[in-house]
Order: C-alpha cells, then sequence, then structure tokens
C-alpha cells in the first residue's frame, strides 16, 4: 500500500499519555507531529494505576517496557480482602509467559517521564501552556489555534486532551459532557519502609479491600513507595475550591477516621502518607462518533473509563499504537479510511471497558454489615468463575508493529 506522503503532518492535542504515546509511534512510523498541552509540566501530576498486559506490550513495542517495570512494581495477583482482612478471592494478575508482559504498578508521573524522556531522546518536544480554542478545518489541511494566540497547520487533528477535551467540545458541541459518576476518589502514596506491616504477597499484588465503611486498594509502586486509593460514594462532586484547596492533612484525617479499624497495614498507609489527592470520578456517555473531517479523538477525549475498570492507561496506550499503525499504513489522502476502521475497530472493545468500569463502581458502595456479607459471599462465588475469563479477554489483546492494518 502506498505510504502516506513525508510532508504529511499530524496535530497533537494534548500532552497525557495518548498523546505522547502517539508522538512516539507516528516518528516511528516516519511521520511527521507536533504536541500541543493545555498546562505545564508538573513533574509531580496525578495519582497512580496499574498498566495491565495489554498495556505493557504496548510499551514494549516502543522498547519502554523494561524501563517501565523497572520504575514501577509488578503486580502479579489480584487479592480481594474484608474490612477485618480475610481473604475473599485471590486471581493471578495475568502471566508473563500467556500473555508477554506482567502488570506493573505506578505512579503517573513516572510514566509520563518516561515517555518524555524517549520524546526528547528522539528529538521531539511538547508545547506546554497551549489551551485550544478554535479548531478550523479547510478542504487541504486543519488549523489549531490556541488562547494565546499560536496556530498550528497539519494535515489532521488528533484530540488527546482528556475526559475534559476541548477538542471533543469544540468539534462536538452538541455531545454528552463528562458525568459525574456519584464517586469521589482520594489517593495517596508512603514510604513502603514506613511499612512493615505491609507483606511480601501484598506487595506483589494489587489489594482491594471491601469493607462496611467503603473501598479502599493499595499495592507497591516502585521507588520505594507504595499508593492507596479510595472510591466513595457522593451525591455531588468536588468544588474547584475544595479541589484546589487539597491538603495532606485533610486528607489523611478523613481517611484516617473512615478506615481506622481496617486492617493492616492500610492504617499505616494513611498514617505515613506523603502526598495525596481528590479528583471527581468522571466518564463519558458513547460518542455517536469520535472523528469528523480532519480531527479524531483517541483515548479518555473519546471514552473515558472509570478507574474501577483499571484498564485507563492501557485503552490509552492502544490506541495509540494502532492509530500509529492505521496510519503508517494508509495510502495518499486516506487519512479518513484510517479514521473510520480506527473508530470501528476500537469502539467495540473500549465501550465494553467502561461499561464493566460503571459496574464495579456500583460494587464500591457502603454496606450495612449484613449488606457486605452478602456482597463478600457473592464475590467469593462468582469472581473465580467469571474473572479469569475476562483477564483473558482483555489481556490478550496484542498489536504487532510488522503487521498491516
Amino acid at each position: 500500500m502506498t505510504q502516506l506522503p513525508t510532508s504529511f503532518h499530524v496535530v497533537i492535542a494534548g500532552g497525557g499519555i495518548s498523546g505522547l504515546a502517539l508522538a512516539l509511534f507516528l516518528n516511528k512510523a516516519g511521520i511527521s507531529c507536533s504536541i500541543y498541552e493545555a498546562y505545564g509540566y508538573k513533574a509531580t501530576i496525578g495519582a497512580g494505576f496499574n498498566i495491565a498486559p495489554n498495556g505493557m506490550n504496548v510499551l514494549d513495542a516502543l522498547g519502554l517496557a523494561e524501563k517501565v517495570a523497572a520504575a514501577g512494581a509488578v503486580s502479579e495477583e489480584v487479592c480481594m480482602r474484608n474490612g477485618k482482612g480475610k481473604v475473599i478471592v485471590s486471581l493471578p494478575n495475568g502471566s508473563v509467559e500467556k500473555y508477554g508482559q506482567p502488570g506493573v504498578s505506578l505512579s503517573r508521573a513516572a510514566l509520563y517521564d518516561i515517555l518524555l524522556q524517549e520524546l526528547k531522546d528522539q528529538g521531539l518536544t511538547v508545547h506546554y501552556h497551549k489551551r485550544l480554542c478554535d479548531i478550523r478545518q479547510a478542504e487541504d489541511n486543519v488549523t489549531a489555534v490556541f488562547t494565546d494566540g499560536t496556530r498550528t497547520t497539519g494535515d489532521v487533528l488528533i484530540g488527546a486532551d482528556g475526559v475534559h477535551s476541548a477538542t471533543r467540545q469544540l468539534l462536538f458541541p452538541e455531545a454528552p459532557t463528562p458525568a459525574f459518576t456519584c464517586m469521589k476518589n482520594y489517593g495517596g502514596f508512603a514510604p513502603l519502609s514506613a511499612l512493615p506491616e505491609m507483606t511480601a504477597q501484598e506487595i506483589n499484588s494489587l489489594n482491594f479491600t471491601f469493607g462496611n465503611d467503603g473501598f479502599i486498594g493499595y499495592c507497591a509502586a516502585g521507588n520505594g513507595m507504595a499508593m492507596w486509593w479510595s472510591n466513595l460514594p457522593s451525591d455531588v462532586p468536588f468544588t474547584k475550591e475544595e479541589l484546589d484547596s487539597t491538603t495532606v492533612e485533610e486528607v489523611k484525617t478523613l481517611m484516617q477516621d473512615r478506615y481506622k479499624n481496617y486492617h493492616a497495614p492500610i492504617p499505616a498507609l494513611i498514617a505515613h502518607t506523603e502526598k495525596v489527592l481528590k479528583v471527581n470520578v468522571s466518564d463519558i456517555a458513547s460518542l455517536s462518533s469520535w472523528h469528523k473531517g480532519r480531527v479524531l479523538l483517541i483515548g479518555d477525549a473519546a471514552h473515558a473509563v472509570s478507574p474501577s475498570a483499571g484498564q485507563g492507561a492501557s485503552m490509552a496506550l492502544e490506541d495509540a499504537m494502532y492509530l500509529g499503525m492505521l496510519l503508517r499504513d494508509a495510502g495518499v489522502g486516506s487519512y479518513a479510511a484510517a479514521f473510520r476502521k480506527f473508530e470501528a475497530d476500537r469502539k467495540p472493545r473500549v465501550e465494553k471497558i467502561v461499561a464493566e468500569g460503571r459496574r464495579r463502581s456500583r460494587s464500591k458502595n457502603i454496606l450495612r454489615p449484613w449488606q457486605a456479607k452478602i456482597r463478600d459471599w457473592m464475590m467469593a462465588i462468582f469472581i473465580p468463575l467469571f474473572a479469569p475469563k475476562s483477564f483473558d479477554w482483555l489481556y490478550r489483546y496484542k498489536l504487532d508493529w510488522q503487521m498491516k492494518y
């Protein structure tokens, strides 16, 4: 198939995981691109997450899997407990032999810096403080306009600017906006050296505790740190003022009061927390289309996934690799066909995962003791029956850079 002309240029709006990964795949394919990020660089931005084997396989295609694994902690198991510490169910978190890569837990900042350093090593840069305010499509190009007056023109524009995507708002002003899922998320990081109660098994696992007073998860996060996260139901989201005024002591006090009677090492994790965050958990209803003309949405801009799905970062990485391959293999002027194929092939997978994330969020509501016992009993029966098949469907997805798509 005839490849895109060497003058073909991709403008990427958004310098998060999907945007940076896409730039690396485009560069790997020999396609020119430029990246524009609304905010400034923040070395400690964000919380942490687990990159599942399917996401790690994407990083392996960029030659970065070993660096990411070294910066994080391999999560070999998924272990679910009740508030007293009794194991409800424990399952393998994939298999290197079966899927090629392990699951790895680390901070968002660590992954971001690995991707950013690779960009720099390849001679690519991110243009910061470029907030998109207009998109102007012409017959043979598209121009992105930013609030500081900067304009840049390319053959296509990729909106990789997250759940509150300006690209999506400009492209589809009538489309659904991100919806609060009635869950507030709290998280934090603590040094492993302060947590002798955290066993070797827990360090090598994703740990989920479902107690009467709410859900909390924890795991090792690499660089000598552990991380925890808690989703609490709420009818109203945090206000901007509440988010902006977040302090370590405020979050620790709230979490200590709620989880003081939970099993070790949860109280110690909270007590020794050094960094915290709060966020409103949002997702977005299915969009009828992810592209229009010369503009396409990817990652959370197209399909925001609840953290409960455990696949947000992996989905962003899959999107970036697949779109890079489609544009690499597109014929001259055939970006539109690549956009259509990207949407047709990716939509069924990500929408199934978004739906699963919503379903999992409902399992984290605060329950009465008798309700919690029923939940634990059902989890012990049904998770071993259905989770392995679900994990296999998620983890076996693997793209081959050498193939044409």
